[in-house]
């Protein structure tokens, strides 16, 4: 595994856990990004490195939806955004 997929899945995990301390979150936002972010997960065990354009365009959605009510996990999605990219994804 690369560098960069093992800051990717650091930043999931960070992730996973904002997501649990934002119960303000509504149900569709959270199930997107959690969509998005076990579809990376599974592309990074299908090709150890990545996943495809497609989740970053979730991601980018994800990050104009929560940019204004939630400036933390629009940072860790951006940040995932850009591992993505580092990755050639």
């Amino acid at each position: 595994m690369t560098n960069d997929a093992r800051s990717l899945r650091g930043i999931l995990e960070e992730l996973h856990a904002a997501l649990q301390e934002s119960p303000d979150i509504g149900d569709e936002g959270r199930a997107a990004l959690l969509r998005a972010a076990g579809e990376i997960e599974e592309a990074l065990e299908a090709t150890g490195d990545g996943g495809s354009s497609t989740i970053r365009e979730q991601l980018n959605q994800s990050i104009a939806q929560f940019e204004q009510s939630h400036p933390k996990l629009t940072a860790i999605v951006g940040r995932i955004a850009d591992a993505l990219s580092d990755l050639g994804i």
